[in-house]
């Protein structure tokens, strides 16, 4: 009897060798990588090499590893396989936090963070248009993470359509992150030893009195740098205090000035209608334009008289004395919807994001939506002056025994050479418009003063970024 032989399935077969001809060149790329960290490769060398052999897992994905500054908690572009240099480099310098794309959250929560489509996710809010500049529309990112728990930075995985990673495609992120990691691990344990060997060498014929002398003259070193301090910071108060007073007695000057000559061409125009009435030689038609100019004069008083109490009224908010301290327990979640509704007809046309979890939280709640006025309205004053429909985005996550905010708008953004002043009393860049330079001022006071939290301003490709921090003793267990 003839054996009946099954037909082979050739493009099974062929799907088989074509996996196992890919794994092995994985295999062999990550072999290759681990040779130049034994050779004392650069480690930006290495771990392009990383970006690049990453790639043979498919051709349709690019790779990008960051670098974290541990320090300033900022990103920068370390290696990359076929992104465009202008997007790498408008990430270098960015400040991580929650919502701020998908390596600066990863780096921040120090999780996974996939992003499945860029056009829709809002952590890509105030970063689509760059992404979609350089041809990317999904992200998936992996905090490169060491054994002892330290962050390096991320590894992440672009395409250029939108994605869903599937088992295999999450396996193999977490074990490019792994491998980067001992890159990293390595080249830090590397420059650990390099130091200790060079501090060894230093200190290997110094004598104990040599020691004994430098440790006197360090002590001597810190206690004038610490009067030195006390002394600088009493001198800025005063500087800081004598400018607000300057500023404030320069800006009040002209609406009280305008008044004054105002008011004295109001006295001089109805001492001449007194004296025509009482010689009677005034008609009917010149009486009524002498009522016409008082009005109109009357008018312009009034608008000086309105500027200067508007800036009375803002300079007093400078003085947390002015402000309540009653404390009240609310869920943040629930006061920015407050806040939202609250400015729906200021906000217009612009649009108001809000990605906040349900947080307790004990504060001063006057001064924390004061705080978010402030900002929106900078926003929209100075971000959106050439924008017709801007956006704003607010996070807030707990870190710690923290709760970290974080506001971004899309704007025209803020100058380098501004960004140390725009807490300064009395500094704005559109000196010729309605506002007199203390919103920001106010919030800084607020922050420092009453809610005992901080606000900075933090690097950004893409209009401006505050991050605000409130402090532990204002959560609720």
């Amino acid at each position: 009897m003839t054996q009946i032989r099954r037909p082979i399935n050739t493009a099974s077969l062929n799907e088989q060798l074509a996996y196992w001809q890919r794994a092995m060149e994985l295999e062999e790329g990550r072999n290759e990588v681990l040779r130049m960290v034994a050779s004392g490769d650069s480690l930006d060398s290495v771990l392009n090499t990383l970006c690049h052999k990453a790639q043979v897992y498919n051709p349709n994905m690019y790779c990008s590893v960051l670098l974290l500054d541990n320090e300033a908690k900022t990103l920068h572009s370390v290696a990359s396989s076929s992104l465009p240099d202008f997007y790498c480099e408008a990430l270098n310098g960015t400040t991580i936090g929650m919502g701020v794309g998908s390596c600066g959250t990863a780096a921040f929560i120090e999780q996974r963070v996939i992003v499945e489509d860029i056009n829709t996710h809002p952590y890509w809010v105030q970063f689509k248009g760059l992404a979609l500049e350089a041809g990317l529309q999904s992200c998936w990112s992996e905090p490169i993470i060491g054994q002892d728990g330290r962050v390096y930075g991320t590894f992440a995985m672009y395409y250029s359509t939108p994605c869903k990673p599937t088992d295999e495609d999450i396996q193999f992120i977490e074990l490019s992150a792994n491998l980067a990691a001992v890159v990293f691990e390595n080249d830090y344990n590397r420059q650990q030893l390099l130091d200790a060997n060079t501090k060894l060498s230093l200190t290997v014929d110094e004598r104990t009195s040599e020691l004994e002398a430098t440790n006197k003259a360090l002590a001597n070193r810190i206690e004038r740098q610490a009067r030195q301090q006390i002394e600088r910071i009493e001198e800025e108060k005063m500087l800081t205090t004598n400018a607000l007073l300057c500023g404030f007695a320069h800006e009040i000057s002209t609406p009280i000035g305008n008044s004054l000559t105002t008011v004295s061409a109001i006295v001089d125009k109805i001492e001449k209608l007194f004296d025509a009435l009482e010689n009677g030689v005034m008609s009917r038609r010149a009486f009524e334009e002498h009522l016409t100019q008082l009005h109109q004069l009357s008018e312009i008083n009034k608008k000086n008289l309105i500027k200067a109490d508007s800036l009375l009224s803002q300079f007093q908010q400078l003085d947390a004395k002015q402000v309540s301290d009653v404390q009240q327990t609310f869920e943040l979640s629930t006061f920015f919807a407050e806040v939202k509704a609250s400015l729906h007809s200021v906000l217009g046309d612009h649009q108001l994001f809000i990605d906040s979890q349900e947080l307790p939280i004990t504060c001063v709640k006057e001064c924390l939506w004061q705080v978010f006025y402030q900002l929106i309205e900078n926003s929209l004053a100075h971000g959106f002056i050439d924008k017709a429909q801007g956006n704003i985005h607010i996070s807030a996550i707990r870190k710690g025994n923290e709760i970290v905010i974080n506001y971004q708008d899309d704007g025209c953004g803020i100058d380098q050479q501004h960004s140390d002043k725009v807490f300064e009393p009395f500094y704005t860049t559109q000196r010729n418009s309605n506002k007199i330079g203390l919103g920001l001022t106010t919030v800084g006071s607020l922050m420092g003063n009453v809610l005992n939290g901080r606000i900075q301003l933090q690097n950004s490709p893409v209009g401006a970024r505050f991050e605000i921090t409130l402090p532990g003793l204002s959560l609720v267990s």
